[in-house]
């Protein structure tokens, strides 16, 4: 099979209006970002029925955030039927089914030591650095969104973390454009093909950082040191570095959050990483988180 790439119009390009322009959009997006981030959550009573306050609330955070955190009134109704009703009226659809999903397309991320899910670090209780999910997926199966609902916690730690990409790419541009631009070429960022014994073959895939899909922002990447190829020139290395350091940097603009029973995270696939935890050693109490993957935008 052969490598597939994922296109990328110059971010330049989209941004109209000249220097000027450019810098007050971006410094208005970043004010209504920090104002956002600060009360991100919103209250949901029935999943199965957002209500036309609910939707304007979770619609709002998604604009200036693309995220929002949302918080069931009875945690210990929610299950997968809730979380599909719930997805369906965000215009989300059946998740993108992977590997490790259940039937119903939906993932129960939870510590594994037995089967073949261990091999992934999202299955263990290891951190997991920052990435955006599916970002080793070709363009037909691009992640737009990206779910995780907290049915149990971590007896001790599995915080999230999350941060906007949008806010990422204007602080990359900020320091250097020449920066940005080099994460936005077509081979800026390519993942090898992957021949697990017993599972599908994935392809190798090479694509863009940031680029534009239908008019959107979006952003494909990983912290993870194997199995990534970099652009092999100076100006990728030093945009890789201090998208770093943004992300290693930025505290004041980084969501933290440690998910509590019915709490879930919906977004725009945002990078997002996990730190380390403890779980219970009573199995019916362990950390267990459902997450979703859709190939379509939110639409509130």
């Amino acid at each position: 099979m052969h490598a597939t790439t994922v296109s990328a119009p110059t971010i330049q390009s989209q941004l109209k209006g000249g220097d000027i322009g450019v810098t007050t959009r971006w410094q208005e997006r970043l004010i209504h970002y920090q104002q956002t981030i600060d009360d991100l959550v919103v209250d949901i009573a029935n999943p199965y029925q957002i209500s036309t306050d609910e939707r304007a609330a979770l619609a709002i955070r998604i604009k200036h955030a693309n995220m929002a955190i949302y918080r069931c009134q009875s945690p210990d109704t929610v299950g997968p039927d809730t979380l599909t009703a719930f997805a369906a009226q965000l215009g989300l659809g059946s998740p993108d089914r992977n590997l490790c999903a259940d039937t119903d397309g939906l993932s129960k991320i939870q510590v594994e030591k037995i089967s073949t899910h261990q091999r992934y670090i999202p299955y263990t209780n290891k951190p997991l650095n920052w990435h955006t999910d599916g970002y080793y997926h070709t363009p037909d199966r691009l992640i737009r969104t990206m779910l995780l609902h907290c049915v149990r916690p971590a007896l001790q730690g599995g915080t999230l973390e999350a941060m906007d990409h949008e806010i990422i790419y204007g602080l990359l541009r900020e320091q250097d454009p020449r920066l940005a631009e080099a994460l936005c070429h077509r081979d800026a960022m390519t993942i090898p093909e992957n021949r697990p014994q017993g599972g599908p073959h994935r392809v190798q895939c090479s694509g863009p950082v940031f680029f534009w899909d239908a008019g959107a922002l979006r952003m494909r990447y990983t912290a993870r040191r194997q199995n990534v190829i970099w652009k092999h020139n100076n100006q990728t290395r030093e945009a890789v570095a201090a998208l770093g350091e943004i992300l290693s940097g930025s505290g004041d603009l980084i969501v933290r959050r440690r998910l509590r029973p019915g709490e879930g995270l919906v977004c725009a696939n945002v990078p997002h990483r996990r730190e380390a935890f403890k779980d219970s050693q009573q199995i019916d109490q362990a950390r267990l988180v459902y997450r979703g993957r859709y190939t379509r935008a939110l639409h509130i």
